[in-house]
């Protein structure tokens, strides 16, 4: 009764945080179709309950075309029990926008993830994450948090063969002079697959709408989203 609670809880507050925000959305919005790579590498450390992760994440646009985005993603986390882990995490952006020279972006991250007990097959996974992002050749620090919340269900069709959806809420806590605004940033909804290749092996395949705030017109981009992940 208490998971149940919270649940219900943290969805209600996911859907508040969506209803306040929409209506700043405005009419002008750009379209892209895009291609996103990510991949996801984890083992032991030494200590016990300690785990390295590190992720690559190439990104293209124009209906993947143009090369966009590479994310690198070093981190080291800390099982405190089966259902909740504490993350310290590094990126670095390197961004390619159009007409316009190429710019790096460093983030250092802390997050708290934490997988509820199943409810009837469904598994729900929450990831919250803190982000100090810095661009090159200026010192101001932008705070940002990210909320997700991710469900995966069985499928009946093939034993390996799971649904995927998650939402993940972008909100900037505070303005910075290199073009950020505070609030809502950015909302990713993903749906697709999950194939479990093996005990050390899985993917995700399938549609991420990632819909961008911006100051002047907003993007709303079709992303065919394949993410392999690796376990040592």
């Amino acid at each position: 009764m208490h998971l149940q609670l919270q649940l219900r809880t943290h969805l209600l507050i996911s859907a508040l945080l969506i209803a306040c925000i929409l209506p700043a959305a405005r009419a002008d919005t750009e379209e892209d179709g895009r291609f996103w790579l990510s991949v996801y590498s984890q083992g032991a450390l030494p200590i016990a309950n300690s785990f390295w992760s590190m992720d690559l994440h190439p990104r293209w646009r124009e209906e993947g075309q143009r090369f966009d985005q590479l994310i690198v993603r070093p981190s080291i986390f800390y099982r405190v029990n089966p259902n909740t882990s504490v993350w310290l995490g590094y990126d670095t952006v390197i961004s390619h926008p159009d007409g316009q020279s190429a710019f790096r972006e460093n983030r250092l991250w802390e997050q708290l993830q934490y997988q509820f007990d199943a409810i009837e097959a469904i598994t729900l996974v929450s990831r919250t994450r803190f982000e100090q992002r810095r661009r090159e050749g200026n010192d101001e620090i932008g705070h940002r948090l990210r909320q997700m919340l991710r469900a995966t269900m069985p499928s009946l069709l093939h034993a390996k063969l799971s649904w995927v959806v998650f939402d993940e809420l972008f909100i900037n806590l505070n303005p910075t002079e290199w073009g950020v605004a505070r609030g809502f940033d950015q909302n990713r909804l993903f749906l697709g697959v999950n194939w479990k290749v093996d005990q050390a092996i899985n993917m995700d395949v399938g549609y991420l709408n990632q819909f961008i705030n911006g100051q002047t017109v907003d993007r709303d981009n079709h992303v065919l989203s394949t993410t392999i992940r690796f376990n040592f």
